[in-house]
């Protein structure tokens, strides 16, 4: 009789409560995790539309090396305004500065890059993960950086701006 016993104890509720718990707990954080990410998607969506990708096109900005940077900011007008944004960083002389994201191409929606438009600049500077670009628009120049791939592209447009 001890033998059924035994057979008892070892399908009963003890023995299962653990796996139970260890399935509760992985399926709590799949849907966590499922909304997060649809949550993400949503949002780099909504940016997109507003950034409006496909209205910024214009004539590339000029560009300046590093030295050619650091000549200008001595000659001319300093970074006064600084900030980070999405793990990107950049500088500008004057004006006002309005960023987004937009959806990175083969990301499923779920990657992104930032866009920033600027009203009169007169020199930019951003840093990616994948080093610093150095701009120099002008003042009274309008112009709008992307970072797509880590690499900031600059043009002489800023449809945000735009009257």
């Amino acid at each position: 009789m001890s033998h059924l016993t035994d057979i008892g104890r070892e399908g009963g509720l003890h023995v299962w409560m653990p796996r139970l718990f260890i399935i509760g707990i992985v399926a709590i954080l799949g849907i966590t995790t499922a909304w997060e990410l649809l949550d993400e998607h949503d949002i780099i969506a909504r940016s997109t539309a507003v950034a409006n990708p496909a209205a910024i096109s214009g004539p590339p900005c000029p560009a300046l090396g590093a030295v050619q940077f650091q000549q200008a900011l001595g000659v001319g007008p300093k970074l006064a305004y600084t900030f980070d944004f999405n793990g990107d960083s950049f500088g500008r002389a004057f004006g006002y500065a309005d960023c987004d994201v937009a959806a990175a191409k083969g990301s499923g929606g779920l990657g992104s890059y930032d866009i920033c438009q600027f009203t009169s600049p007169a020199i930019l500077y951003v840093k990616t993960p994948r080093g610093a670009f150095y701009f120099q628009p002008g003042i009274g120049q309008k112009a709008t950086v992307t970072t797509a791939g880590g690499q900031a592209r600059c043009v002489m447009a800023a449809p945000k701006y735009d009257s």
